[in-house]
């Protein structure tokens, strides 16, 4: 009896004590593991009104996604609103308390105002819904600060979800330039390819509030997809249909998606004449969530405008390869609309 508890004590000692485990057991911690182990590890960073809610809500709701830290960047609306936003809609979603939300850069690099989108999202960015205070409150260390040490502490582990302007990201660099070999990839809610823009001809909304910023995060070295306004025009827009499908849902879900797309649905068929609402933070997160919904992508080398009178915070791609340098980015160009959908409708159901 003694030397069999002596080989057991010595079998746990060198990391053999499998043998001593039930075929059954071990399967099961393998399952686990397995499926923890499968879930990608990202950073969000955005400016959270409408569609960065949902965006928000998906990410945190999704077995497929393991959200460490959620970073808010300058943009759509009042900087400690959109702290507020992206904290209520962890509570929504049951996750207070259990993800850290860090206050990034409250404004652009080198230019001291930018437009914020209150047009569009409300004056407080979820269509004037004014919804109560979160019990959550964000944390002292600031974002730049946050993802310096997360992505030292984790080196290529995580991605980076950049749904809103890439101050937050650039400043990171700035300060540790290399963590740029340490991210194993950020996605980018920016920019188009043959399109148009919604802030001018060349430009979209996240690269015009912070040029500067997206020209030192596209030239850094990171491995970048771009997920642009062009898809979320051609595969996430929410038509009347839609949204009825979405009122008989009855959850608080969908009662929070229907209460905070009321200004943006308006805005989007009356101003930019789309058949409803389009949604590019939250077709972002889906296309990380499962990269196959992406169907077609092209990879090309991209600079930013940062200095054009008509066009600044153009996202320039060197399609004919005139620049002659390697592609840095790869730009989503078709999206599976119908999956997108389904993805919104399973997490509007979950609650």
């Amino acid at each position: 009896m003694l030397t069999s508890r002596r080989k057991f004590i010595g079998a746990l000692s060198v990391g053999t004590a499998s043998t001593f485990l039930p075929a059954m057991t071990l399967a099961s911690a393998k399952t686990k593991l397995k499926t923890v182990d499968s879930r990608k590890r990202i950073i969000l960073d955005t400016d959270t009104a409408t569609d960065d809610a949902l965006a928000v809500l998906m990410a945190v709701s999704s077995p497929k996604l393991a959200v460490e830290a959620i970073t808010i960047a300058v943009g759509n609306v009042g900087f400690e609103q959109q702290t507020k936003n992206a904290l209520y809609t962890l509570e929504l979603a049951g996750k207070s308390g259990q993800i850290p939300v860090y206050q990034g850069s409250a404004r652009p690099l080198t230019r001291e105002v930018h437009g914020t989108a209150t047009y569009v999202h409300g004056s407080d960015g979820m269509s004037d819904s004014f919804f109560p205070d979160p019990k959550q409150k964000p944390e002292k260390e600031h974002a730049v600060d946050a993802i310096i040490r997360l992505v030292n502490a984790n080196p290529g582990e995580l991605t980076i979800v950049a749904i809103g302007p890439l101050t937050n990201i650039a400043l990171a660099l700035l300060k540790e330039p290399a963590i740029a070999k340490k991210v194993k990839g950020l996605y980018f809610m920016g920019g188009f390819y043959k399109f148009y823009g919604n802030i001018n001809p060349g430009a979209t909304y996240n690269a015009w509030v912070d040029p500067e910023a997206a020209r030192i995060v596209f030239q850094s070295g990171i491995p970048i997809t771009t997920v642009g306004f062009d898809v979320s025009v051609k595969s996430s827009v929410f038509t009347d249909d839609d949204y009825n499908q979405v009122a008989t849902l009855g959850t608080k879900y969908s009662d929070f998606f229907m209460k905070i797309n009321r200004i943006r649905r308006k805005y989007c068929k009356e101003h930019q004449k789309m058949n409803g609402s389009n949604h590019p933070d939250a077709i972002t997160v889906a296309a990380v969530i499962d990269p196959t919904l992406v169907t077609q992508s092209v990879s090309r080398f991209v600079d930013v405008e940062t200095r054009g009178e008509l066009m600044l915070g153009a996202l320039a791609i060197d399609e004919l390869g005139v620049w002659k340098k390697a592609p840095n980015a790869t730009i989503c160009v078709e999206a599976d609309e119908s999956r997108f959908k389904k993805l919104v409708f399973d997490t509007l159901k979950i609650s």
